[in-house]
Formats: structure tokens, sequence, C-alpha cells
């Protein structure tokens, strides 16, 4: 299983899931669990999603809740959000999802964004919000990604 870490590090908080999963990989404590820094991968995101059975993917998620909450969605719930196929990255994770179903490659996912307070600042820091709840956030993460390991395959 892959867990892929996305956003902008330079960005504040829209670089908490390179952080979160940065955290998890330095515990080494999820045996036969890959952590990947993501970055802003875009369309190149489908070569670190691809081929695999199940993939983790954290970032930052623009939800009606208190920063530093973790959301649990699913492909399907991403692709009922209305969000925007395209960004000025590149594809977006909406749409590089949407490819995955065209190529018939998607695997088994689920997203965790969290909420973040501040992704407008120039900062390799976490906001202080976020630093704050950091220890929370990756452990809410981390029983999240243990759930998803334990449970069966369709």
């Amino acid at each position: 299983m892959r867990v892929i870490g996305v956003g902008n590090i330079l960005l504040c908080d829209e670089g908490i899931g390179v952080h979160v999963v940065r955290e998890l990989s330095s515990r080494g404590e999820t045996p036969g669990v890959e952590f990947v820094d993501g970055g802003v991968a875009g369309a190149t995101l489908l070569s670190l999603v691809e081929g695999e059975e199940r993939v983790v993917i954290v970032d930052a998620v623009d939800a009606p809740f208190p920063p530093g909450t973790v959301v649990r969605m699913t492909p399907d719930e991403l692709a009922g959000s209305g969000a925007p196929a395209w960004s000025l990255h590149d594809l977006n994770l909406a749409g590089t999802i949407g490819m995955m179903r065209l190529r018939g490659t998607l695997p088994e996912m689920i997203l965790l964004g969290v909420v973040p307070a501040d992704i407008e600042t120039y900062s390799l820091e976490l906001s202080e919000p976020l630093a704050a709840r950091f220890g929370e956030i990756v452990e809410k993460v981390r029983s999240e990604i243990a759930a998803f390991v334990a449970s069966p395959l369709p």
C-alpha cells in the first residue's frame, strides 16, 4: 500500500499532507506501507497511484470544519464535490481520479483531507492552529491508515 502526501510546503498549511507523510515515514512503524512525498504532483500523480492495490492520499481540504480537522473521503465523494477538473498547477486530484476511472486503473483509495488555517502565507512552517494540533492530526491519519490496511479488499 502507498500513502501519498500532497501539497505545496512553501504555502504554510497547503503542505500539511507532505508534513504528515514525512512524520509517519520517519517513525518506521507501519510495515508494508510506502510513504511518498507527492508534492504538487498534478497529472504525475497518475504514476504514483496506478498499479497500486490500495492508496491513501493526504492533502489540505477546503471543508466547513475547524482547522486541523481530518476529513475522510472516497473518490466517489470527491467526484461529487463539484470541484473543478483543472487547476493552475495541472490536473487536480478530482481530475486525476477521473482519468484513472476512464483508464480503468483506479485502485481502492481513501482521501484524508486536513482543514487548513492558512494556505496563502509563504512559510515552510505550519500555521499556529495546525502546529498546535499536529500530533493529533498525525495520530488521526495513522489510525485511518491502519483501519484501511486492516479492512478486507472488495
